[in-house]
């Protein structure tokens, strides 16, 4: 065998060996070169969000008091379980929250269950009872979890920018998704073990989607169950080194102490549902960050919310803080006072509730049934300053709900968003005996009359209409944004208005003969009342009994010598609605949302009469049959279909606005209309009527309807007879309660009418004052003191004469008052559907030295006099509240 010989007796295999080490040792340096140096920052960086994290604490809200101080809203720490996410936390998830899990239910706790996608039966649960709305959540609930992706790719190959067409039919395919199949979708998605039982599933479900939703906005920690007792707290803080990524906090959680006590007025809080991208502009963490949705929490969310702040801190692999690296304070929200007197408000929705429920005990009450008296309204305001001293709205709710953990049962998710109408409205038509009503008709066909298939909805089946408002609504704001006829409330004001105008004084009389005559020629009426004869009546009589012939009579008078707005002129100054047409806001000034009423004024009637009219006018048309005459003709569709070219809705819309003119300008716009050639153009051009002209008799008695119609309605405009109702609060007046209360208090004060107001004062956190409510005049009257005094001693008599139609309620009481009562009527066919008028109280007291007014509202509650004792226990309340302040100052000062 040959010998190899190296030529380099120097490079031995030792010399290869070394040679071949520190080659090694040379690619290993240059990795750490890459590593350390190079790739230095994005490894740093990748470690560090392994390691370092900065999570969010949340600022208390601030407080809501009442004018004394007492608390109405307020946060409280509480203990909050919650799970920190990391590669080992994830990856022992189901076996850690098994413990968990097992720990809260042995301890009678419940997860954080803010989830809409719900069991038995499969639903989901928005909180809205808004169609649209919910529509809208369901919609984003899907794309947020991605099931649109699917639909995308099938149907358009994943393509990227979409047509607003092409959207729309993916949002058409996601509804169709159902509940239950997304519920085993995200099953899928978080890899849920199907053999659990669906509510584990579901738990498990919660808290891996918590997880994804807010990894989209930052790493931030999962809660698990909120507001869990001290008890449960400590077991699991014994057993942390058992349970990866689980970790206890202290956390600021809004209680109401009084539970529904000012819920109309206080509002609540709860996650952020709709405008998410508004509000993540604005800094707010949409997936977990709660904020004011209505009453006093929205209206001054910037204030209470308070400022978040956050720690540094690293985590070990378990997801434990092991170290905080650096900390921002968070800063709690500025604190709101009320002028809201909490004795007050109490008796107001105590009183309310147990008139309401002896008016449905007691139904039968002569010429009404009060079987129906569900909601209410009562607001008290301080005459001298616009203060708000109590708003009630019935039914309630109770804000904690929404804010405590597992408040918010299935039972009243339904209650309050998704009322089932087929079966109240059942129960309420048999109940209420009204198939009596319905001659021949079965359960069925009544309920579909009263409550009717929502058919603004697309596709709709099941959910129904409450079209008379009949169905009480704890979340609607009775007191702020009903609009109801103030009935004969608004006497007083037709009072002001006569004596002003001069063409009445406290001793003008009419004899009441429990009729009117409205003396208009072709529609001369005479108007009888149930009331009966009042015999010879002055001012002061006629309020105390509350005669419809003689404020009738003064509306009569009014209108002869200063036209048909001179009740408008004198109602707008005490804020019965604003001047049309005008640059006045139409609000009292309360801070949160409001509607705002108008008083009959000919503008105003114009425009309503032109809706109705057309509306009655189209109904005839498509009916194709004269209910005056008989006589019938083919059937004219002015109703906007989908199917209708640009050429059949130009022709609609022309005849439509045409009618509209007629009703309001009579004879002189229906002669600057062609109406055959408007409805030959639209049969010509709408295939519907098969291109076959009408001929001339039919054509004639189709535009006779028109112009028979038209020029009705043109005269009952033009006639008196919106001013006479007008005078006694009947017609198209309407108010909200908030209105009511405030004109009672211009009167009371003697003609001043303030900007009304719930806010006393506003202090940070530490209570130093930061802004001060001052009173605020919107407006001077000019009314004189002699005719204030007149009206007043009229209203006196209402509560403290013989006969005064509220002195039954206040005999006995200690303070002299004044008020008026009021019955309003709903509908002429109200008791078709079980209604009756609305109860109108409105009042104040002293009468001679005014504090406080009042106005009560029940609806179906049938006569003003029948809820008078809800303004007397807030009078009670007041003057015994404020009775015991002044003496403890008293005493305080003397000492």
């Amino acid at each position: 065998m040959r010998k190899i010989k190296f030529k380099n007796p120097n490079f031995s295999r030792f010399t290869a060996l070394a040679f071949i080490m520190a080659s090694i040792i040379f690619a290993i340096c240059i990795k750490l070169v890459m590593l350390q140096i190079v790739n230095g920052e994005e490894y740093l960086e990748k470690a560090n969000t392994k390691s370092y994290k900065e999570i969010p604490e949340n600022a208390s809200r601030g407080n809501i008091t009442d004018v004394n101080g007492k608390v109405l809203a307020t946060s409280v720490q509480s203990y909050t379980l919650v799970f920190n996410p990391t590669d080992e936390s994830d990856e022992k998830f189901f076996e850690t929250m098994e413990k968990v899990f097992k720990i809260l239910d042995a301890n009678g706790e419940t997860i954080t269950d803010d989830f809409e996608l719900k069991l038995s039966p499969f639903r989901f649960e928005f909180l809205s009872d808004d169609s649209a709305t919910k529509r809208a959540l369901e919609l984003r609930f899907k794309k947020d979890r991605g099931l649109d992706e699917a639909i995308k790719k099938e149907l358009y190959d994943n393509k990227t920018n979409l047509t607003s067409e092409e959207q729309a039919k993916v949002n058409e395919e996601l509804l169709k998704i159902t509940a239950e199949e997304t519920f085993n979708t995200l099953v899928e998605q978080y890899d849920i073990d199907k053999g659990m039982n669906l509510a584990d599933q579901r738990r498990y479900m919660i808290v891996k989607d918590t997880e994804k939703m807010q990894s989209f906005s930052g790493y931030k920690s999962v809660t698990i169950a909120s507001n869990i007792k001290q008890e449960t707290a400590f077991i699991f803080l014994q057993q942390l080194n058992d349970l990866p990524g689980i970790d206890v906090t202290v956390e600021p959680i809004r209680t109401y102490p009084n539970g529904e006590l000012g819920s109309a007025f206080l509002g609540y809080i709860s996650k952020i549902s709709t405008d998410q991208d508004k509000y993540s502009e604005q800094g707010y963490d949409v997936t977990s960050d709660y904020i004011g949705i209505a009453g006093i929490e929205s209206a001054f969310e910037d204030r209470l919310k308070g400022s978040k702040g956050a720690k540094i801190v690293k985590l070990n692999t378990s997801g434990r803080i092991i170290e905080i690296l650096g900390e921002r304070e968070a800063s709690a929200g500025q604190n709101i006072q009320l002028t809201i007197n909490s004795d007050v408000q109490a008796a107001a929705e105590a009183s309310l509730d147990k008139v309401m429920a002896e008016l449905q005990a007691s139904p039968n009450r002569g010429d009404v049934n009060t079987a129906n008296a569900t909601r209410g309204a009562a607001i008290a305001v301080n005459v001298n300053t616009g203060a708000i001293v109590a708003l009630a709205s019935r039914p309630g709710y109770d804000p904690n709900i929404f804010s405590v953990p597992g408040s918010l049962t299935a039972e009243l998710y339904q209650k309050y968003f998704n009322p089932d109408l087929e079966e109240f409205g059942k129960k309420y038509i048999q109940s209420h005996s009204l198939l009596s009503n319905y001659s021949g008709k079965t359960l069925d066909s009544v309920l579909n009359i009263m409550f009717p298939i929502d058919t603004s909805i697309e596709g709709n089946t099941t959910i129904r209409k409450d079209t008379y408002d009949i169905y009480p609504k704890p979340f609607y704001n009775y007191a702020t944004q009903s609009l109801v006829p103030p009935g004969s409330t608004f006497k007083p004001m037709t009072a002001i208005a006569g004596l002003e105008e001069g063409v009445i004084t406290p001793s003008f009389t009419v004899n009441d003969k429990g009729t009117f005559d409205m003396g208009e020629g072709t529609l001369k009426d005479i108007v009888e009342f149930d009331e009966g004869p009042n015999g010879v009546v002055d001012l002061s009589r006629a309020l105390e009994v509350s005669s419809n012939p003689y404020f009738m009579t003064v509306g009569k008078l009014l209108r002869e010598k200063s036209g048909s707005d001179a009740l408008a002129k004198y109602a707008w100054k005490f804020g019965l609605g604003v001047p049309t047409n005008s640059d006045v806001k139409a609000s009292t000034g309360i801070e949160i949302n409001e509607n705002f009423g108008q008083v009959f004024n000919t503008w105003s009637q114009k425009n309503i009469f032109s809706t109705t009219g057309l509306w009655s006018t189209m109904s005839t048309l498509r009916d194709g049959k004269d209910a005056s005459t008989g006589k019938t003709f083919t059937s004219i569709d002015l109703y906007d279909r989908d199917s209708d070219s640009e050429e059949i809705k130009s022709a609609k819309k022309g005849i439509k606005a045409a009618i509209q003119e007629c009703i309001k300008n009579g004879e002189s716009s229906y002669k600057t209309y062609n109406f055959k050639n408007m409805i030959s153009t639209l049969v010509a051009s709408d295939p519907k009527y098969n291109g076959k002209a009408l001929a001339a008799d039919d054509l004639n008695r189709i535009v006779t309807v028109i112009h028979t119609t038209t020029i009705l309605i043109n005269n009952q405009i033009n006639g008196g007879s919106g001013t006479y109702f007008a005078s006694i609060g009947q017609g198209i007046s309407n108010f909200t309660p908030l209105q009511m209360a405030n004109y009672m208090a211009t009167i009371a004060n003697g003609g001043t009418r303030y900007k009304l107001h719930l806010v006393d004062k506003i202090t940070d956190a530490d209570g130093n004052l930061i802004e001060q409510i001052e009173p605020e005049v919107l407006e001077e009257t000019g009314v004189s003191q002699a005719t204030i005094d007149s009206v007043k001693y009229g209203m006196s008599l209402v509560t403290g004469g013989e006969d005064g139609t509220a002195a039954a309620a206040f005999a006995g009481f200690p303070i002299k008052t004044a008020g008026k009562t009021g019955s309003a009527t709903f509908s002429d066919t109200q008791s078709d559907f079980g209604r009756t008028a609305y109860a109108v109280y409105v009042g104040y007291a002293p009468y001679d030295n005014p504090e406080v007014a009042v106005c009560v509202i029940v609806f179906d509650g049938g006569h003003g006099g029948y809820i008078a004792p809800v303004a007397r226990a807030m009078y009670e309340a007041y003057f015994k509240t404020n009775q015991a302040t002044q003496t403890t100052q008293t005493t305080q000062t003397t000492q």
